[in-house]
């Protein structure tokens, strides 16, 4: 069973397991960034490519970030580089 510790990981994989089936069809392997409060969706061949999308439409908030077909979760407020 998958323990997830943070809100935002708890709400995004809930959203996830809503989506998983088409996503696991139509984008194995590929990167899904949920916003969590519109439950919109945006996929990307890596996880900058998702997040883009994903911040093009909203720029200041939380996105939970999850590689199509894996159990590994993330979630991002705001992208940092150095």
């Amino acid at each position: 069973m998958l323990k997830l510790k943070s809100d935002v990981a708890k709400r995004g994989y809930d959203i996830y397991k809503k989506l998983r089936r088409a996503l696991e069809r139509e984008h194995f392997g590929e990167y899904v960034a949920i916003e969590l409060k519109s439950e919109d969706f945006f996929v990307g061949q890596d996880m900058g490519e998702a997040l883009d999308k994903a911040e093009q439409k909203y720029p200041d908030q939380e996105f939970f970030v999850v590689r199509v077909g894996e159990l590994a979760t993330a979630s991002f407020k705001h992208r940092f580089s150095l």
